[in-house]
């Protein structure tokens, strides 16, 4: 009885181990979603792996911390009047090392919707591939 007892512990430990990952996640894009709608330099900054890489695919863009941090002037003027909502995509799922997610940006003259494929490593976010996937948010 005492030895099956590490067994079953080390067995439940690792069924926690993938929701707990993914609730990890999930709580990293809360934040990151906060704080890029609120333009929170320091926590996106905090938020961002040293050598992250932020790939805006429809615009040709790729872009390293630096420059995306350098960037959100621009963003910060384009959200004044905003609305943002996010979910993880259908038939997907968060875990230590890759989430992809469904973003609504409601502007005042427009919205889309923008699947972002982020790479996750330790609590920090080091790769995020930006696509747009619908000109409106109507099926969101």
């Amino acid at each position: 009885m005492i030895a099956i007892r590490p067994f079953v512990l080390v067995l439940i430990l690792g069924l926690m181990l993938p929701v707990s990952s993914a609730l990890a996640q999930n709580s990293l894009l809360d934040r990151w979603y906060t704080a890029l709608f609120d333009v929170n330099r320091l926590a996106i900054a905090d938020l961002l792996a040293d050598d992250a890489v932020i790939n805006l695919e429809d615009l040709g863009v790729t872009q390293t911390k630096a420059e995306f941090i350098d960037a959100l002037d621009e963003w910060e003027e384009a959200v004044k009047n905003a609305n943002l909502a996010w979910q993880l995509e259908a038939g997907t799922e968060a875990n230590a090392t890759s989430a992809s997610v469904l973003v609504c940006y409601q502007f005042p003259e427009n919205e889309m919707m923008i699947r972002e494929v982020f790479g996750f490593r330790d609590t920090k976010i080091i790769s995020n591939v930006q696509t747009t996937v619908g000109d409106s948010c109507e099926n969101f």
